[in-house]
C-alpha cells in the first residue's frame, strides 16, 4: 500500500507537534523549515488538520499551531483512513471502465479486505506509541 504525500506530510506534522512538550506551539514557517517542505503544501495540510480538529490554530502575535487532544487519542488506522480521504483507496473500478466489472471480479473485494486489515493493524497504536526517544537530537544543527 502506498500512502499519498498529503498523508505523509500530515503524519510528520502531527508527530512533530505531538512531541513538542516544552514549547508546544509551532508556525507554518517553523514546520516548513524543519521538514524542508513547501509552505504552500503545508498550508493545505494545516487547513485540513484544523478543519478535522486534529490541530488548533491561532493567528497573531501569540498564535501558532498546537496538537489537539483528539489527535493524541485517535487510532493511527483511523487517522490514516481520514488523511487518505478516499473510501476506496486501492481499486476504483469506476475510474476507467473495467471490462471485469460485470464478470464477478473479486480483485476489489480482496484489496478492500487487505486494506481493512491494514487499518485494523494500525488501530492498535496512537501517536504516543510512535514517539522518538532521541527527539531533541534529531533537530540539532
Amino acid at each position: 500500500m502506498k500512502l499519498n504525500h498529503f498523508t505523509d506530510f500530515s503524519m510528520r506534522v502531527l508527530m512533530y507537534l505531538n512531541q513538542k512538550k516544552d514549547t508546544p506551539q509551532s508556525s507554518l514557517d517553523d514546520l516548513a523549515t524543519t521538514f524542508k517542505i513547501s509552505r504552500n503544501h503545508l498550508i493545505k495540510v494545516v487547513q485540513f488538520l484544523s478543519a478535522n480538529q486534529l490541530i488548533l490554530t491561532k493567528r497573531g502575535k501569540n498564535g501558532g499551531i498546537v496538537i489537539s487532544e483528539k489527535a493524541r487519542e485517535i487510532r493511527l488506522g483511523d487517522l490514516i483512513h481520514l488523511l487518505e480521504q478516499d473510501d476506496t483507496p486501492i481499486v476504483n473500478c469506476d475510474s476507467k471502465p473495467c471490462i471485469f466489472q460485470s464478470h464477478d471480479c473479486k480483485l476489489k473485494s480482496l484489496f478492500n479486505t487487505a486494506y481493512q486489515a491494514f487499518i485494523e493493524s494500525l488501530n492498535q497504536y496512537t501517536l504516543s506509541d510512535i514517539e522518538f526517544k532521541n527527539w531533541s537530537a534529531m533537530f540539532q544543527d
